[in-house]
């Protein structure tokens, strides 16, 4: 069974029908509390992808809005966000918008719950990382979200870096871009998300059991991409970034364009990525850590009477270095090149996503097509150049109803399917076998506001799996049918104005992948074997948080016990495979991983801001003994100076950034302790105004102190090599 052209035809001719469109208006005033007029402000409609900015005397106007219930969003940086339920029934409507002058942004908007709304109306507690205009200046996504308690990161080079959220990683966690579940082999760490920064709004990362909204797998949490607004109406924007690394002479080099008018909207956006082989801390060349990426991202939105559709389409091409013992004894060269044990990585993603809006109902529509491509280059000495190469395809729909009958009440309910499909073309290694997949679930949560400082939520879902693997010389065939059930339950009430607390209790599934059940070879520097008996591994996860917000303090704290059965790890053994590799297989076991977080923000003065967090978290198997590959606690911090103006330039600041992380002396049999280490960063930046257009120069600092160290969940441990050495970045926007 494969996916038929004839249904992707279908899913994108049936999105495209008579467009008609709406005439509703709303129009208004934005002022702050003394009644003076804000300009600049932005007012947007996010379920429709339309907005205006306020005008020096306040005022906006937005036009061609469908007949429904939607949120509208009102923010400017300063400025308490706020969130208002509009109802656009009627041809015109007058608004009159007070803001509140806020030092931190507390009252962010979030999406990854399936709903807009404020993070504190939400029982589920989701941060918001900036991804867009960031002070913190790195060569991926992923990198930028290690500074958020409970996140960390691990990192075979700069190219390969996967997320882990409080101890859980790979298929135990979900990457969902754009509303959409990446699929791209990710049982491994060296395979990394194929997704970069630009056009990327913001990250939110939700910490801890999430299989209610997004099915197995996320029962570490989820890390959930928001793209970049669309243009404005009747407007036209562009930018253009490149950025500089001085470690390993990286390039990355990216151009957005984007337009709209009353009706659609559309944007493409493309760039590259070249990193050639980096320096530790000892100055030492780490042999073929290079990597070059390049991307396309296009998409295209219509509104209509009832509704909207939007197309995205990303393209990502990757030819990744392989750090392995093949490789640091053959690539002796300072090239940008990949030559020889380099993954050539390639993912293609159309999504066609719709919203149909009914009064009080709002109904989605998604549906997506990835194809994922990984091919293994090893040698050209070699007979066989490429050593592995195969395709996962992946089709999927999202179904979901949202109905409000109230502004206290609020019901969600959906259907998800996905139905993927693993063929190996003719090389000589198999990684996994030639597999089918289908998933079909359904799910209901309900929110209740019964006061403005008390919030309920609640929910279930059920998931149907069907693995059905080839057999091959070493790997028997896999038939296996799961079944599984879900729940959360969450509150959140605000006690003061300033002190809010969130109680929450879930349970998430994982059902194991078709490496776990299947592996037998070689797989980067060790040899894989995997287990067709493995379970379904469950996660219960109780969880308390607490937050005070005052006007100059922040303070955060929270506090988890997430109970894993079954839990199926990648175990280290001391055996050796005929050919020499190490073999590591997986294994299945109960156990517990309890963990502390916590944060503060201070504001002294008005240029002067103070950051602390820090994280830590114990992982258990039943017996005692600990987990392996678990990360360093850890304590961040950050000074920054800003202001909003200085010499004629915008927004100037300079900031300085510490991370301590402390010795890992809680390791797993075979695995070692690691050493505690100190990393220093540092960060500057001006903006440059003229006419409509500006100028962002930024320039930092990572690893000042050029520390030599080896982070507990690098991959690179058992080759001698350490992280990265000092590397100074440059980067410079120009938004036109």
């Amino acid at each position: 069974m494969r996916i038929k052209t004839e249904i992707i035809i279908f899913v994108l001719l049936a999105v495209f029908g008579k467009i008609s469109y709406s005439q509703n208006t709303v129009f208004g005033i934005v002022n702050d509390d003394k009644n003076n007029p804000i300009t600049g402000a932005v007012v947007y409609f996010p379920q429709l992808h339309k907005g205006s900015t306020s005008n020096k005397d306040g005022k906006f106007k937005i036009e061609n809005l469908q007949s429904g219930t939607f949120n509208m969003i009102v923010n400017l940086i300063g400025y308490e966000t706020q969130i208002i339920k509009i109802q656009t029934d009627t041809s015109e409507s007058s608004l009159h918008i007070t803001l509140i002058p806020q030092i931190f942004e507390t009252q962010e908007v979030v999406v990854s719950a399936d709903r807009f709304s404020l993070q504190h109306e939400n029982a589920v507690e989701i941060k918001s990382i900036k991804i867009a205009n960031s002070d913190y200046l790195s060569s991926n996504l992923i990198d930028k979200l290690a500074f958020e308690p409970g996140v960390d990161v691990i990192s075979k080079s700069p190219g390969v870096e996967k997320p882990v959220i409080r101890g859980l990683s790979n298929t135990n966690i979900l990457f969902v871009d754009n509303g959409i579940r990446l699929e791209n082999f990710q049982f491994s760490e060296d395979h990394p998300y194929m997704a970069d920064e630009f056009g990327v709004d913001r990250v939110e990362v939700i910490k801890g059991p999430s299989s209610l909204l997004y099915g197995s797998d996320a029962v570490g949490g989820v890390i959930y991409t928001v793209r970049e607004k669309p243009a404005l109406q009747n407007t036209v924007f562009g930018d253009y970034n490149l950025m500089y690394f001085s470690n390993n002479e990286g390039l990355i080099s990216n151009l957005g364009i984007k337009g709209a008018n009353k009706k659609i909207h559309a944007g493409i956006r493309a760039g590259f990525n070249s990193q050639k082989d980096y320096f530790d801390g000892n100055n030492l060349q780490v042999a073929n850590s290079r990597f070059n990426q390049y991307s396309l991202k296009s998409n295209i939105g219509f509104s209509y009477k009832f509704g909207k559709t939007d197309v995205y389409y990303d393209l990502q091409k990757m030819m990744l270095g392989m750090t392995v013992p093949p490789a640091i004894s053959s690539v002796t060269d300072d090239l940008r090149k990949n030559n020889n044990w380099y993954q050539d990585l390639s993912s293609n993603v159309l999504a066609v996503k719709n919203k149909f809006f009914a009064h009080k109902l709002m109904f989605d529509a998604d549906f997506s097509y990835q194809s994922n491509n990984r091919k293994l280059q090893t040698s050209d000495l070699l007979p066989q150049f490429t050593q592995v190469d195969m395709t996962l395809n992946t089709l999927g729909c999202n179904l979901k109803s949202t109905y409000s009958f109230s502004d206290k009440y609020e019901i969600i309910s959906g259907v998800q399917g996905m139905f993927k499909t693993n063929t190996n073309a003719d090389a000589p290694a198999h990684i996994i076998p030639d597999a089918e997949v289908f998933d079909f679930s359904l799910y209901g949560l309900l929110t209740a506001n019964f006061t403005d400082a008390l919030h309920f939520q609640t929910g279930m879902r059920y998931d149907y799996r069907n693995i059905q693997t080839e057999a091959e010389t070493n790997k028997p065939a896999v038939n296996k049918p799961y079944n599984n059930f879900s729940f959360s339950s969450g509150i959140n009430y605000q006690i003061t104005e300033d002190f809010l607390v969130r109680a929450n209790f879930a349970s998430a599934h994982r059902t194991p992948n078709i490496a776990e059940l299947t592996q037998n070879g070689p797989h980067g520097i060790y040899y894989d074997i995997g287990n067709a008996f493995l379970k379904t591994q469950m996660n219960y996860e109780p969880d308390i948080s607490f937050h005070y917000h005052a006007r100059k303090l922040i303070f955060e704290m929270s506090a988890y016990y997430n109970e894993l059965k079954n839990y199926i790890f990648l175990q280290k053994t001391t055996d050796y495979a005929d050919n020499g590799m190490l073999i590591y297989r997986y294994a299945q076991t109960d156990a517990n991983i309890k963990g502390l977080e916590g944060g503060i923000k201070y504001m002294p003065v008005s240029f002067l801001k103070m950051y602390a967090n820090f994280s830590s978290l114990r992982a258990l198997k039943f017996d005692g003994e600990n987990l392996p590959f678990i990360p360093q606690n850890k304590i961040r911090s950050e000074i920054k100076f800003s202001a909003k103006k200085l010499l004629g330039f915008s927004k100037p600041y300079f900031s300085v950034k510490g991370t301590y992380a402390f010795k890992q002396s809680k390791f797993a049999p075979l695995e070692s302790e690691t050493p505690a280490y100190f990393l220093l960063n540092s960060a500057a930046g001006i903006t440059y105004k003229f006419k409509k257009n500006t100028l962002d120069f930024k320039l930092a600092a990572k690893n000042i102190l050029n520390e030599k160290y080896i982070d507990h969940l690098s991959t690179l441990k058992d080759t001698g090599f350490l992280m990265p050495g000092r590397n100074i970045i440059f980067s410079v926007k120009y938004v036109f």
